[in-house]
């Protein structure tokens, strides 16, 4: 992707042949990728990290995905370690509560509070559109072309190391339920704000082999903006990055 290469024709007249030589291919400075991450997602309360172990969220029910595009810039010209990434993502942060419970907008503050009946699915999420930014150390070495003149540099051949961070907005939020009662089955999509944040910032950071990686990004705004308790959106999973 993004390499270019130039054909030279010769003809030779005596022996009617046709010689064809070309320059080799090299990777643009600047390349673009396909993003696509998911995996577990949950709140930290008041910054402690500790609250995970007791969770009012299920652990392996509740998840995170994203998708989006982004740019890799080679800083230096000559050198191909640092990088930076940035582009657009749309990030979908799902919420399971445990023991029955939904949210409950009350005034200005949205609790969990249990709910009447048997309730087939609570889920909660958020879907944000961000702007990542991240300083990628790329450990992929450089190459010599056949003639031994000219580095070649190539990105995400190897061990990748990216930190930074993302802003955007929170583009909507919804609450879906499924109870049965009187023998019928019942789904609830509810929309609204719900006392959310409205824009949205945090730090991210990857760390993986070619396309793939471990990827965690952290909240630093709170999930609801007026709530006596703080609680931030925490992330982990895999990322891909398709160059």
């Amino acid at each position: 992707m993004g390499k270019k290469h130039r054909f030279l024709i010769t003809y030779d007249r005596e022996n009617e042949k046709k010689v064809k030589t070309y320059n080799p291919r090299y990777e643009k400075r600047t390349t673009s990728q396909f993003v696509f991450a998911f995996g577990l997602n949950n709140l930290v309360t008041d910054g402690d990290f500790s609250s995970l172990e007791d969770s009012d969220y299920r652990v392996w029910g509740s998840h995170f995905y994203e998708w989006g595009f982004t740019n890799n810039t080679r800083i230096f010209k000559n050198d191909n370690l640092l990088h930076i990434k940035y582009g657009l993502s749309l990030m979908y942060n799902n919420l399971r509560p445990t023991d029955n419970r939904f949210f409950v907008k009350q005034g200005e503050q949205t609790n969990l509070q249990e709910f009447g009946l048997d309730l087939r699915e609570s889920r909660f999420r958020n879907v944000h559109l961000v702007l990542p930014l991240h300083l990628e150390f790329d450990f992929t070495p450089k190459t010599i072309d056949s003639e031994g003149r000219k580095n070649r540099f190539k990105s995400h051949k190897s061990v990748r190391l990216g930190i930074g961070g993302y802003a955007g907005f929170n583009v909507k939020t919804k609450q879906i339920l499924k109870y049965k009662e009187d023998d019928i089955r019942v789904k609830v999509k509810e929309k609204g704000d719900f006392n959310t944040s409205d824009f949205i910032y945090g730090l991210s950071t990857y760390i993986g082999y070619r396309d793939t990686s471990l990827y965690l990004k952290y909240d630093l705004n709170p999930i609801f903006k007026n709530n006596t308790i703080d609680q931030n959106n925490i992330s982990l999973g895999l990322r891909f990055d398709f160059n």
